[in-house]
Parts: C-alpha cells; structure tokens; sequence
C-alpha cells in the first residue's frame, strides 16, 4: 500500500491536532488548584461576612441598651444599681450586662498651679469641683456578649452618667473671691 501525499498530510495533521493524556492531565489540575482556591476563598469571605453582620449587630444593641439606660436613670441617679443584666428578646444569641461605679476624677492640682504660687483660693476651687464630680458623676461600663455554639464576643462600652440636679458647691469665703469684690 501506497500512500498518497493527501492522506499523510490528513494523518499528521489529524495525529498532531489532538492532545495527548500529558496534556489532558496538566490542565485539569490547572482547573481543580483554581477550583479549590475559589472554594477557599469563598469560604474566608461568608465567614468574613458573618462576623462583620455579628460586630454591626452587637455595636447596634450596645448603643440601644445604652441609651435606654441613660434614659432610665437620668431622673433616678441614686437608683443607679451596681450591676444589671438582662436579654435582648429580638435577637437570642445576645445578652447585656452593665457594672456602674463611682466616678473618681484625677488630681488636676499639680497641673493647673505650680509649686510656691501661693494660690489657696485656686486650690480650694480645685478641691471643691473635684468633690463635686466625684458625688454628681458615676461611671457605666456596659457589655454585649455574643454566643452561639462555641463562638463568644464581648464588646464593651463605657459611659458616664451625670446628676444633672445635684447643685454646685459655689460656697464662696467671706468677702468673695479677693480683687472680685462681693
């Protein structure tokens, strides 16, 4: 048998167009590595997803049970408890606890005059703001916890509640404030 130059021609090309099992094999590993990154990827992103959707919903309940406790106790500042907690009935996987304490205002003297000045009238004013921030301000500390299977957060914000009624000490010395007059 003889070929002809038309059928060695079609059989090389027909041999030299097809891929062979290396080829085959070579891109379909090239396929699943991209397959599996995406399934990777896609996963990190829901779970990105869901923890940002948990952190705007607990910041969203923080500010709620914030305000509604600032509302409570703005009339009833002595009513402040020194720990609440309670649930919130829209969403069960978040609960609320709130820790009050008394309002302890740093020492501004050695600030606000120098040694040697002499200033009794400065200090005594001093003193007496600090005394009465002390008694009209009190510090809350209020907590969300997320749980849900095993995962748990905490997220915390503090705020201070102030006794907007309780008046100034204003007491002045006899005679009034020196150079001032009455």
């Amino acid at each position: 048998m003889k070929q002809t130059k038309a059928s060695s021609l079609v059989s090389r090309t027909l041999k030299s167009s097809g891929f062979t099992l290396f080829e085959v094999l070579i891109a379909m590993i090239i396929m699943s590595s991209a397959a599996a990154l995406l399934v990777v990827a896609w996963g990190g992103n829901q779970a990105r997803v869901q923890k940002i959707a948990i952190n705007n919903q607990a910041a969203f309940l923080l500010d709620q049970i914030i305000s509604e406790l600032e509302l409570k106790y703005r009339e009833k500042f002595s009513q402040l408890p020194d720990a609440e907690q309670g649930a919130f009935e829209s969403n069960p996987n978040f609960t609320w606890s709130m820790k009050s304490r008394d309002f302890e205002m740093p020492d501004l003297r050695s600030l606000l005059v120098s040694d040697g000045d002499g200033n009794e009238m400065m200090l005594m004013v001093i003193d007496k703001m600090t005394e009465y921030l002390n008694q009209s301000v009190k510090e809350m500390v209020v907590t969300v916890t997320y749980t849900k299977g095993k995962k748990k957060g905490n997220y915390s914000a503090t705020t201070l509640i102030v006794d907007y009624d309780k008046p100034l000490p204003l007491g002045l010395p006899a005679g009034g404030i020196p150079g001032l007059g009455q």
